[in-house]
């Protein structure tokens, strides 16, 4: 299916036979109160908690790619419920990571405590998001300094095939593969080109889509070096979800084969991360993860 929207048009799978998720707001109050019970100082989440609930080990302070999905998932949840309370732990979310994860020249840190100002994860980078954060708290460098510097450093480090490292540098040092950080790439730059029409994104996607869709949506693997050769032999949806929403911006046949996937969970991988991404994705290409970034 063909979508047209304000930001051009872009393409959902043939098949979007996809059950959403259901109401459940029990289970995200469970998940959100968990949150708040393990924040740091700043007010974030601590990134990694042990089994038994306590710190683990010297691993304190949070993570950006959660922090902003969190605060993301609580303005969807404002919206859902019709709740000021939700959107007022959202802006405070927001304004902590603006606050505490963003360097002086607007490239992303990886976490509030950990990592210095000259290490960024390409992958942390939710453009889309930093749109609508911008409105929340009425701060435009949201959607200005720190959108560009962190395209900047995309542009920088996409190489030939979109296949960015894990983790780069202020100055784009190239070091690691396309690994488990890295893959979620895609979907988070999809997001802008779909709902905002973004030409920095189409340009992206431009790489990474094509490279994927020569391979082929069942021959994806969990990793690959920046020249796109294989790194594993495993398969897992966290890989190839992201690279099925790529397909929306002009490869129909990676972008079905993908959902297809999907949709009968044939990924070879069960565990949270693959699974999470599974949702995710699949709500992304069938047209079902809501666009927040229009009034």
């Amino acid at each position: 299916m063909i979508v047209t929207s304000e930001s051009g048009t872009w393409a959902t799978p043939k098949s979007t036979s996809f059950q959403r998720p259901s109401d459940d707001r029990t289970t995200f109050d469970g998940l959100w109160t968990y949150a708040k019970a393990h924040f740091d100082e700043n007010g974030l989440m601590n990134w990694h908690i042990a089994a038994g609930g306590g710190q683990a080990g010297n691993d304190k302070g949070s993570a950006t790619d959660a922090d902003e999905d969190m605060a993301w998932a609580l303005i969807m949840a404002s919206n859902q419920w019709s709740s000021a309370a939700y959107l007022e732990d959202g802006k405070k979310v927001v304004q902590a990571i603006f606050d505490t994860s963003i360097a002086g020249d607007g490239m992303l840190k990886p976490g509030d405590q950990w990592g210095g100002t000259t290490t960024t994860f390409p992958d942390y980078f939710s453009p889309a998001y930093y749109r609508v954060f911008a409105k929340v708290i009425n701060n435009a460098n949201w959607s200005g300094a720190i959108i560009d510097r962190n395209y900047e450093i995309l542009d920088k480090v996409s190489g030939q095939h979109g296949l960015v490292p894990d983790k780069t540098t202020s100055t784009y040092d190239i070091t690691g593969n396309y690994s488990y950080d890295a893959c979620r790439t895609p979907w988070r730059i999809a997001m802008d080109y779909c709902f905002n029409g973004e030409a920095r994104a189409k340009a992206y996607l431009d790489k990474v889509g094509p490279f994927f869709d020569q391979i082929g949506a069942g021959n994806i693997v969990d990793g690959y070096a920046p020249s796109g050769s294989q790194t594993s032999n495993y398969k897992n949806f966290a890989f190839i979800g992201p690279a099925g929403v790529a397909g929306m911006a002009g490869h129909p046949t990676l972008l079905d084969a993908a959902f297809g996937i999907g949709a009968g969970n044939s990924a070879g991988d069960n565990s949270y991360y693959g699974q999470s991404l599974r949702v995710i994705t699949m709500l992304m290409m069938s047209g079902n993860f809501v666009d927040f970034t229009k009034p």
